[in-house]
């Protein structure tokens, strides 16, 4: 980056932070101080005056909170995000000394492999004995078990929630009920290999840019030895790209329109990369790059669809070339979060989503995060803080390795200025994601395998990229198929 460039970097991230940190991103939410502000900082917004936990003259009595996430690591394990976690665990036990968190951890198998994190969380609901704050993956679907408790009471009203990115907010709710806290997310967007555009002679890609400038840059680096794409998957997020009342994969937030001639433009991008010999996908093409390489990580991929979990391999020289994450065309992006819950049989329903905002995006939470993390040998921020722009510290302490990835820098300051720029991946929190974009039945006979079949979605629309057949005879019936998988999934919401 040149000193002009890194200056200029620079003086948009001071105006993206002290813009942010002094007035809340969202336009609909309450116009209450942001947590940043020293008069709100630090202070519990959750009423816990109640009789929860609590004995009748008022006083804290002693209670039990069962914590169960992926994330934890083990008691052995002295380094990386599991440590991290469980200091975590001990700090809020120590700012709240009636409370006792217990880490529920998965069994081993009888043979002393590792149990199964799904089996075992599945097995403690069918006990109704779900832990009192638990991660799982869909946010819908896992409402739809009656697994969960409805916090709405708690974090309608809680500025530190109201300061959670908007997309991710909404991502939790159903019906308008909050039941998915929002726990880590990351952004993905385009990656780009800069030693390949050197080597070519190619411009880059400016940091706004349209489709068809994409198109041109992928076919100007690819080249005997490299290819101008690989990873791209524009069939899920070309509608957002290209359209404004259209989201991922062609969802319009009541049905799928596979009709529309924003999808057809993004299925018939794809298909004139592979004419054109332009990707270097292995799905579409022969075998090219050096055997027993991964063509992106080795540096033979130009622009790849990539998240911000790739970024500290982009700074610690972990990847053999000079990279950084861009958004998509139109300064479009997508957010893929984690959730976490609070099981429905818990006796404790405000201290448990106390314990999973602290663990999250919980003010304290995160400033106790920020001490924990330099003294954790092998540990690093948890994705994209959740509540971009709203805690300098925060801000500065996540961006901090990151200052030599100047597109990176103004993607995440979007986050505050252009929140409509970003679109939730759906595959947590649209009912009946996985059927209507996955293993929904065609009804189209295919040769799969070897064998001949029924066709799922994913199937079908992969014989469409290759070519196999044409979108216009099959765009009505899959709108048809995964809309009614949508409406399915849906109506088991409708008492929630």
């Amino acid at each position: 980056m040149t000193k002009n460039c890194l200056s200029v970097a620079m003086a948009l991230l001071l105006t993206f932070l002290l813009a942010a940190c002094s007035q809340d991103s969202d336009p609909g939410a309450k116009t209450t101080p942001p947590t940043d502000n020293p008069s709100t900082a630090g202070t519990d917004t959750t009423d816990l005056s109640g009789d929860d936990g609590r004995d009748p003259d008022g006083d804290q009595a002693p209670l039990l909170l069962r914590y169960m996430a992926w994330d934890m690591g083990t008691e052995e394990e002295n380094n990386g995000l599991g440590n991290v976690n469980r200091q975590m665990i001990e700090a809020f036990m120590d700012r709240y000394p009636h409370v006792t968190v217990e880490i529920v951890t998965v069994p081993l198998n009888a043979d002393g492999t590792d149990g199964n994190y799904g089996d075992y969380l599945n097995t403690l609901a069918a006990q109704q004995n779900l832990p009192d704050v638990f991660m799982w993956t869909s946010v819908t679907d896992t409402v739809a078990r009656g697994w969960l408790s409805d916090v709405s009471e708690y974090a309608l009203g809680d500025q530190d929630y109201l300061n959670v990115t908007q997309a991710m907010r909404e991502g939790g709710q159903v019906n308008g009920h909050v039941y998915g806290i929002p726990y880590a997310m990351f952004l993905q967007g385009m990656a780009v290999n800069f030693d390949i555009f050197d080597e070519l002679n190619v411009p880059y890609l400016p940091f706004s840019y349209s489709l068809e400038e994409m198109r041109q840059a992928m076919a100007n680096t690819t080249s005997a030895s490299t290819r101008g794409s690989d990873n791209l998957n524009i069939q899920d997020w070309g509608t957002f790209v290209l359209s404004d009342d259209l989201g991922f994969f062609a969802f319009d937030g009541a049905s799928y329109q596979f009709t529309r001639p924003e999808f057809a433009a993004s299925v018939d991008f794809f298909r004139d990369l592979v004419a054109r010999g332009h990707t270097g996908h292995g799905d579409f093409v022969e075998p090219w790059a050096p055997e027993g390489s991964w063509p992106w990580g080795d540096g033979y991929i130009a622009l790849q669809l990539e998240a911000s979990w790739a970024l500290p391999g982009f700074v610690n020289g972990e990847r053999p070339f000079k990279a950084d994450l861009m958004p998509l065309p139109n300064e479009k992006a997508i957010i893929i979060p984690d959730f976490i819950f609070i099981g429905a049989n818990t006796q404790h329903p405000e201290w448990a989503y106390e314990l999973a905002k602290w663990m999250s995006y919980g003010h304290d939470g995160q400033m106790t995060r920020l001490d924990i993390i330099p003294r954790t040998e092998g540990a690093g921020y948890p994705g994209i803080p959740l509540m971009a722009g709203h805690i300098s510290a925060v801000d500065d302490f996540f961006l901090e390795n990151y200052r030599p990835l100047e597109n990176f820098i103004r993607l995440y300051g979007m986050l505050a200025t252009h929140p409509q720029n970003f679109v939730m991946e759906p595959l947590k929190v649209i009912p009946g994601y996985t059927q209507s974009r996955f293993e929904g039945d065609t009804g189209v006979i295919g040769t799969v395998d070897g064998e001949e079949r029924s066709l799922s979605v994913d199937q079908l629309l992969t014989s469409i990229l290759r070519g196999e057949r044409q979108l216009a005879d099959y765009a009505a019936e899959l709108s048809r198929i995964s809309t009614a998988e949508f409406e399915r999934a849906s109506a088991q919401l409708s008492e929630y």
